[in-house]
């Protein structure tokens, strides 16, 4: 069995089923991009945004396994009675996820 280093068990030991590979998931908290530079385990299972940590430490991407999305969710009531402030942070959002990929 290969070892994997997650903070998503069964999201590894699902995706690895589905491909008829038995592993075992090592559930982490933290940097996992250093469970295999000190023998934790094989390989890892986490989120990526940009791929620079990967990359700083000498790991490569194989395959997605879940396409992510960011999403702000805000309380009926609450939205209601302060939906010009949470508009605002909302534009505020945009702004940095804006600058975020033009620098990408």
């Amino acid at each position: 069995h290969q070892r994997v280093a997650t903070k998503f068990p069964r999201v590894t030991e699902t995706f690895f089923s589905g491909l008829g590979m038995q592993v075992t998931p090592i559930k982490l908290h933290g940097n996992m991009e250093l469970a295999p530079c000190v023998d934790l385990a094989e390989m890892i299972v986490d989120i990526v945004s940009t791929g620079k940590t990967l990359k700083e430490n000498h790991l490569l991407e194989v395959a997605p396994i879940l396409e992510a999305t960011t999403r702000l969710i805000a309380n009926r009531v609450a939205y209601r009675m302060k939906s010009e402030r949470i508009r605002d942070l909302v534009e505020c959002l945009r702004g940095e996820l804006v600058g975020e990929v033009s620098a990408k």
